[in-house]
């Protein structure tokens, strides 16, 4: 009688271990997949609003090219005027009004590069993050394979992230099961329900209580 009961112990053991194993491989499929729906996210939104942003920081520099265009003029007017403290006073408001300008349309280009040397990062983020998506895909089941683009990527990952729950979920009530055989195997043993919390050792155990 105690052979059986150790062989039972063991192929319990076997299949926690197998599950656990089930648990941690889709634990890291969520947090990959999760990651790239966060990503993705983000590079869409980015990549969404920057013709926008680039279009603002465009009508800023313009706007100061214009506003130094109008200072230079009012500067080479100020020249003209007879020698006096007000005509001094209009030359120097100019020319600062001219490097305030200067400025502000530096700003405004620089704004521009930066946006769109991170406009071409992201693109290729972008691609990385659906070459990614396919990837995992291959490790997915019953999840259609991603549509092309981020918006495609995006959904993707939100049919993923539902079918990788529901599969964890089954793979959790499985391992309660196990649990479960295991505390009533060790418990007809000992005499106590509540023997076994976890099935790692269930074996051992056994043998040291079997006479």
């Amino acid at each position: 009688m105690v052979q059986p009961l150790l062989d039972i112990a063991a192929e319990l053991e076997a299949r926690d271990e197998r599950v656990a194993d089930a648990l941690a491989a889709i634990e890291e499929l969520q947090a990959a997949v999760d990651e790239v729906r966060t990503q993705a996210a983000a590079v869409s939104a980015f990549l969404a609003a920057l013709p926008a942003a680039l279009a603002s920081h465009a009508e800023d520099e313009e706007r100061a090219e214009s506003e130094r265009l109008a200072a230079q003029a009012q500067l080479r007017e100020a020249e003209t005027q007879k020698e006096s403290p007000l005509r001094d006073l209009a030359v120097h408001r100019a020319k600062d009004a001219i490097l305030d300008a200067d400025r502000r349309a530096d700003r405004a280009r620089e704004h521009q590069a930066a946006l769109t040397l991170e406009g071409t990062e992201r693109a290729a983020e972008a691609a990385r993050l659906q070459q990614r998506a396919q990837v995992l895909h291959g490790r997915l089941r019953a999840v259609e394979s991603p549509a092309a683009g981020l918006d495609g990527t995006i959904a993707w990952a939100s049919q993923a992230r539902g079918a990788l729950i529901v599969e964890h979920s089954g793979l959790a009530r499985e391992r309660e099961d196990v649990v479960r055989e295991a505390s009533e195997l060790l418990g007809s043993v000992l005499g106590d329900p509540l023997a076994a919390t976890s099935v790692a050792g269930l074996r051992d155990r056994l043998a040291r209580a079997l006479p």
